[in-house]
């Protein structure tokens, strides 16, 4: 009865919090989007036109550490009393936090161009030259190839996960700074909390608890989602959404970065600072919207019908893992090897022994299995029902996440 009670209570939340986001925060979007838009552009045309003079080390990563350690002259400045100089220091690091994202894809940009000139300049030398070159050290690049190029010595091959782990840091260390610098900002500005109006007293007490609790709660789930990680990244999906809200996560993302800074700088102010308070209040239901969001759990399910267990199937698995929450792999057949190389697979959860050649909704339910997914090409192993309720997905060729269609019977003949 009290699970069904709090379950409650929690649908009434996210029902509120959902249409807030439908409401008021898509509408917001739009102006938000327009102003970083033109921003951007400025930004972008500035890095451009002065990338000469533009050092090596002014990178991402650079600026978020910077940002990040001025959260020490921050708190200093408000133990201290004053107002006005930590507060237009919190809008520069809110500005830097959109600056190493475009810093990131200049850098990126630059790298492309200076790739392919090099693809060109070498191209134009192999028909120039007679001789054929020694085949230049292999360098690990950005996409999920996973290639291993042979050049007659030794040489070193990362895994897929310290490659994926170096692939993902940027985001990884920019979200975690993010509440590195804001966490303890909040924690001085109990401090600052002052109303002869009780009410207002209190409510600036719990909007700033509960942005506290919910800003270390996401870094935690960060922190062991960044280490956890399989090794792969997870496969775009296209034409197919899992979340039926109004607003997409990075989009709530932005939202929730905005009110905060901007509202954490007007606390600051004592003569702004029911403003401030307004705009971290805002903030509330959309950092209680990102954690739930990273722990909404979702199960996946996939065949484990196959002859040999090689990298393909493992990489296979491991994108299946990325979209969910949990992973469970299915065996028909009596293959005790295969099952027992599935229990061994790390990002495996469970293992479903002597499963049923063509899964039914009844299955997915006793399950409690929300997606089955399988690769193009594989043969079909959930009935009609469970494809026509979009409870299947395949992942493509080309890496892209789809709804499994029906194929067509005269195309069969």
């Amino acid at each position: 009865m009290g699970g069904d009670f709090f379950s409650n209570v929690f649908a009434l939340i996210d029902t509120v919090v959902e249409l807030y986001l439908a409401k008021f925060i898509k509408v917001f979007l739009n102006y938000h989007e327009v102003f970083y838009n033109k921003l951007n552009a400025v930004l972008r045309k500035a890095f451009d036109d002065n990338k000469a003079s533009i050092p090596d080390w002014f990178t991402a990563n650079f600026i978020t550490y910077f940002r990040t350690l001025m959260v020490i002259p921050t708190i200093m400045l408000l133990v201290g009393g004053y107002t006005i100089f930590p507060s237009v220091m919190v809008l520069l690091v809110d500005f830097g936090d959109f600056l190493d994202g475009v810093v990131a894809r200049f850098w990126i940009d630059d790298k492309k161009l200076k790739d392919e000139s090099l693809q060109q300049q070498q191209q134009q030398g192999s028909k120039s030259s007679a001789t054929t070159s020694p085949s230049p050290s292999p360098v690990h690049s950005d996409d999920e190839s996973f290639e291993v190029i042979t050049n007659g010595s030794p040489q070193v091959v990362p895994s897929w996960v310290a490659l994926h782990m170096s692939r993902t840091y940027g985001g990884f260390i920019d979200a975690v700074c993010d509440k590195a610098f804001v966490v303890p900002c909040w924690i001085s500005l109990f401090n600052f909390v002052s109303s002869e109006i009780l009410f207002l007293k209190y409510t600036q007490y719990l909007v700033l608890w509960f942005l506290i609790l919910a800003e270390v709660a996401s870094g935690c789930i960060r922190f062991r989602a960044y280490f956890s990680s399989v090794g792969v990244s997870v496969p775009k999906v296209e034409g197919f959404d899992f979340s039926t809200s109004a607003v997409k996560a990075d989009h709530v993302g932005k939202a929730k970065q905005t009110f905060e800074m901007v509202g954490t700088a007007l606390f600051v102010l004592p003569w702004a600072r029911l403003i401030g308070v307004a705009l971290l209040a805002l903030a509330v239901p959309l950092a209680y919207e990102s954690v739930r969001r990273k722990v909404n759990t979702r199960v996946f399910y996939v065949h484990g019908k196959t002859e040999k267990l090689d990298h393909k199937i493992l990489k296979f698995w491991m994108q299946a893992k990325t979209m969910g929450s949990k992973l469970i792999v299915g065996f028909s057949d009596k293959n005790t090897d295969m099952i027992l190389n599935a229990c061994a697979v790390s990002c495996v959860d469970e293992v479903v022994a002597e499963a049923p050649e063509k899964l039914d909704l009844m299955f997915l339910e006793k399950h409690a299995i929300n997606y089955c997914i399988c690769r193009t090409g594989d043969p079909q192993f959930v009935t009609d029902e469970v494809i026509q309720t979009g409870r299947c997905l395949e992942i493509g060729e080309d890496g892209v996440a789809r709804l499994y269609k029906l194929k067509d019977p005269a195309k069969k003949e």
